[in-house]
């Protein structure tokens, strides 16, 4: 029979197990949007054979438009292609407070990166932690590098 001591540290370690899944899980909650078929293309971004194309719904271009800062709920879409055949989709979510959840050297504002494949389904193998270091750059630009070709987009 374990002793009370093994139980607790087993317990304890469990806990931290979970609670560290719990940390990582909500490290990231960027979700692939259901409406992506509703989003217009505002950027096209083509390097040799690959490139990328930069989604956003109509009204979120609006905004930009305006602009107003893009409020919580916003998806932004990169579609990736690489010799010419689309390879997968990173996805750009703006959270209530999701900055909170990252450490405060890491932080985009409150927004959170994912890349999925050409299903939408998410790919563990993401670069997301790539995505935020580069875009700490973009602090003045609410960590966007797109935002200049959504205020100048003209359907």
């Amino acid at each position: 029979m374990p002793s009370f001591r093994s139980v607790l540290l087993a317990l304890g370690g469990a806990t931290l197990l979970l609670a560290s899944g719990l940390a990582a899980a909500a490290a990231n909650r960027a979700t692939f949007p259901k409406d992506f078929k509703q989003m217009v293309m505002y950027g096209d971004y083509r390097r040799g054979s690959g490139g990328e194309l930069a989604y956003a719904l109509k009204e979120t271009i609006d905004i930009a438009k305006a602009g107003q800062p893009l409020p919580p709920g916003t998806r932004l879409v990169l579609e990736i292609y690489d010799d010419g055949a689309l390879t997968g989709y990173f996805v750009m979510e703006k959270g209530v407070d999701w900055g909170l959840e990252v450490e405060e050297e890491k932080r985009t504002g409150d927004w959170h990166f994912q890349q999925f494949d050409t299903n939408g389904q998410v790919n563990r193998t993401s670069i997301a932690e790539r995505c935020e270091a580069c875009h700490q750059g973009q602090e003045s630009n609410d960590f966007m590098f797109t935002r200049d070709r959504m205020e100048a987009y003209l359907p």
